[in-house]
C-alpha cells in the first residue's frame, strides 16, 4: 500500500495570487481524502484528480482558509453536469459543522456530516487516522494518518503548547505549521525555529513546512527552522507536488 499526499495549498490566512490556502490530497488503497479545504484548494484539486473520484472530506477546523473551498464541492457535486452525486463522508469537529451548515442548509444533501474528537480514531481502508486537540482557538485537531506501515502528520494550525509528540513521533512525513517569522510569538501559531525544534523532538524522518505567512519571503522561514534544527530534513511544502509517504 502506498500513502501518498499531494500538496494543494500553503499559505496561511488567505490566498495569494500564485498560493492556495491550505489543503492536501490524501491517497492510500484507492481511497482519496480531502484534508482542508482553504481558499484556491478546488482548483489545485481538479488540476490533481477528478472531485467525483474524491472518497471523503476531513477539515481540521472551522477557519475560513481551511474550510470555504468545500462549497465549490457541494455545488459540483449537486449541481454539477453529471447529476447528483451519491454523499461522501465529512468529517470536522462539531462546530465546524455547525458552521458549514449553519452557512448552507444543503449540506447535508451532499456530505454525510460526521462529528469528530480528539478523543477518537476512524479506520478507512486499511489506513487508521487519529486526531490530537491543537492549540488554536476554535477547536483544530492534528491528524496523524498510518497506513502500509507507513505515518503522516498534520499539524493543522497549532501555537507550541500541542501535544505534538502524540501526533508526530515517528512520523516518516510531518507536515507543520510555519506561520510566523523573525522570533514573532504567539500561543496559537508556530515560527520557523518552533517548527523545525518540534520536528527535532518528535524525530521526523522528513518535514515540511506549510500555513507560510503570506507576502513574504519564505525562505527566511525554512532558515529558521534549519537554523533550529540542522540535522532534521525540512523542507517547504510546494503546492502541486505528490510526496510518497
Amino acid at each position: 500500500m502506498t500513502l501518498a499526499i499531494t500538496v494543494l495549498g500553503t499559505s496561511g490566512m488567505f490566498a495569494t495570487t500564485d498560493q492556495a490556502c491550505s489543503g492536501y490530497l490524501v491517497e492510500w488503497d484507492g481511497f482519496k481524502l480531502w484534508l482542508d479545504a482553504g481558499a484556491g484548494t478546488w482548483q489545485s484539486l481538479r488540476s490533481t484528480t477528478d472531485y467525483r473520484d474524491l472518497s471523503g472530506v476531513l477539515l481540521t477546523h472551522r477557519h475560513p482558509d481551511h474550510t470555504t473551498d468545500v462549497f465549490q464541492a457541494l455545488h459540483a457535486r449537486y449541481l454539477g453536469t453529471h447529476g447528483r452525486l451519491a454523499p461522501i463522508p465529512l468529517w470536522a469537529p462539531q462546530g465546524a459543522l455547525e458552521v458549514l451548515n449553519n452557512f448552507d442548509s444543503d449540506m447535508d444533501d451532499v456530505f454525510e456530516l460526521r462529528s469528530v474528537s480528539g478523543s477518537e480514531r476512524l479506520e478507512l481502508e486499511g489506513a487508521s487516522l487519529s486526531f490530537v486537540p491543537m492549540a488554536h482557538p476554535p477547536e483544530t485537531l492534528g491528524v496523524r494518518i498510518e497506513a502500509g506501515g507507513r505515518v503522516a502528520a498534520y499539524s493543522a494550525d497549532s501555537g507550541p503548547a500541542a501535544d505534538f509528540e502524540l501526533l508526530a513521533h515517528g512520523a516518516d512525513l510531518f507536515i507543520c505549521e510555519a506561520t510566523l517569522q523573525g522570533g514573532a510569538s504567539w500561543e496559537g501559531h508556530l515560527n520557523g525555529a518552533q517548527a523545525g525544534a518540534i520536528a527535532a523532538t518528535v524525530g521526523a524522518r522528513k518535514t515540511l513546512l506549510t500555513h507560510l505567512p503570506p507576502e513574504k519571503d519564505h525562505a527566511l522561514t525554512l532558515a529558521e527552522a534549519r537554523a533550529a534544527a540542522p540535522s532534521q530534513h525540512i523542507e517547504l511544502a510546494e503546492q502541486g507536488r505528490r510526496y510518497e509517504v
